[in-house]
């Protein structure tokens, strides 16, 4: 697991937008960075129902128009993609995952995660010089 950890723990637009630019952008930099999700940041992909925190929801069009004018897609899963072709490494919290429900289809790792068990994700935390929570 790599020195700077990002916590995506929020199921919002411009949360995903946030973490995975961040975790994208540092990578390309030579950062060892990866992003974790977990609470409502996975749910929301589980579930592919993504919204705007409700201070930015005003904002979404204006947010989804110039994003694309830069390059970048507001749609998570297209996020996901752009972290991944980069070499980010994208984890899905195993332990929020069963809280979570525990069954299919909710008990499948979302597109382009891997599984880490929570065990795994304490000791890397505890190891970790930098953890962001975006």
């Amino acid at each position: 697991m790599p020195e700077t950890i990002i916590l995506c723990k929020e199921g919002t637009i411009n949360s995903y937008l946030s973490a995975l630019i961040v975790a994208t952008n540092r990578k390309k930099a030579g950062e060892d960075i990866a992003a974790v999700f977990l609470q409502e940041g996975l749910a929301a992909l589980i579930d592919k129902k993504y919204r705007y925190a409700p201070g930015l929801e005003g904002y979404a069009e204006d947010i989804k128009k110039n994003a694309a004018e830069m390059g970048i897609s507001a749609d998570p899963y297209e996020l996901i993609k752009m972290a991944n072709s980069a070499g980010v490494p994208l984890f899905a919290c195993y332990a929020w995952m069963k809280l979570l429900g525990g069954k299919p289809p909710r008990f499948e790792i979302p597109e382009g995660l891997q599984k880490l068990e929570l065990s795994e994700l304490l000791e890397e935390l505890g190891k970790a010089k930098k953890v962001i929570t975006l």
